[in-house]
């Protein structure tokens, strides 16, 4: 039985509803402007048709062709939950339905932790997960950090639905990345890294994206914090800055826009992608920073 503690956290205009489900970003408003992201109204909700409204994805976000990996030279297999061909962040067994612990907790800020045995959710490894919030006056910070005492995958995103105080039509969203990843008919990455030039992934400037991109594009690797994208209504606009490789960007729905910084999907298949492998002696650790302004 799910056991949901609801967290508000704020500074000066900026609050955040952070639901101990699924480490869940529910609800956030700004300097009056509310409606930010596509929340939850009940955990039936939250657990149900809106599972991935605002919860952690992991331990590994977005996909892995055929449910199988490689993991340190051993094999492994997965749960086929899309479509019976692909794992989607870590199938029925995933951190976005856990009951995260809250470990610290101020007026601004808050660290929950989530620890999962070795094979519980059919990866290696006795992990331990931390999501950190911190609430600033014209935004958020939340960092992920990781540990494992086996080698295993982790690859976290925070998944929420951006909507501004609007709809999905209302949006203007930028990019900053010249390349993205190319996918099949399943939505895997088919291994080529190809230029946005020219075509409907092209974002570098703001404007109303196509409503067909469910891709990730391809952020620098040096692991230094970068602004990576802008989203903006006709009232507010949110800047993204993360120190992740990718970016997933979903823009199908008609509630709002997935921007997702993250690892890129399928990499285990992938010997040029950057690695998800984690190691016993490595700390894995993820920084995305969110900040509002009136347009």
């Amino acid at each position: 039985m799910t056991d949901n503690t609801i967290l508000t956290l704020t500074s000066g205009p900026m609050s955040l509803e952070v639901w101990t489900t699924g480490a869940r970003l529910n609800a956030a408003s700004w300097n009056g402007h509310s409606g930010l992201i596509d929340g939850s109204s009940t955990l039936d909700e939250a657990l149900g048709p809106k599972l991935n409204h605002g919860s952690v994805a992991g331990p590994v976000a977005n996909r892995i062709a055929g449910g199988t990996a490689e993991i340190d030279g051993l094999a492994h297999d997965f749960e086929r939950n899309e479509n019976g061909k692909t794992l989607l962040h870590s199938g029925d067994k995933s951190t976005r339905d856990a009951d995260w612990s809250v470990d610290e907790r101020t007026a601004t800020s808050a660290t929950l932790s989530l620890a999962i045995a070795r094979m519980a959710d059919d990866f290696p490894g006795n992990r331990v997960i931390n999501a950190r919030y911190d609430v600033v006056e014209n935004g958020f910070d939340l960092t992920f950090t990781a540990t494992t005492d086996r080698p295993t995958l982790m690859n976290l995103a925070l998944h929420p639905y951006w909507r501004l105080g609007t709809d999905r039509a209302g949006l203007q969203l930028q990019v900053n990345s010249d390349r993205y990843l190319p996918v099949n008919t399943d939505t895997i990455p088919t291994g080529e890294i190809a230029d946005v030039a020219g075509s409907l992934f092209d974002l570098r400037q703001i404007a109303p994206p196509s409503f067909e991109i469910d891709h990730n594009y391809c952020l620098g690797l040096s692991g230094e914090m970068a602004e990576i994208a802008t989203l903006a209504s006709d009232k507010l606009r949110l800047v993204i800055e993360s120190d992740a490789p990718g970016l997933q960007i979903f823009t199908g729905k008609p509630f709002g826009i997935a921007i997702e910084p993250q690892h890129w999907p399928d990499a285990p298949h992938h010997a040029h992608f950057p690695s998800i492998e984690l190691h016993p002696d490595q700390t894995y650790s993820q920084t995305n920073r969110y900040r509002f302004s009136e347009v």
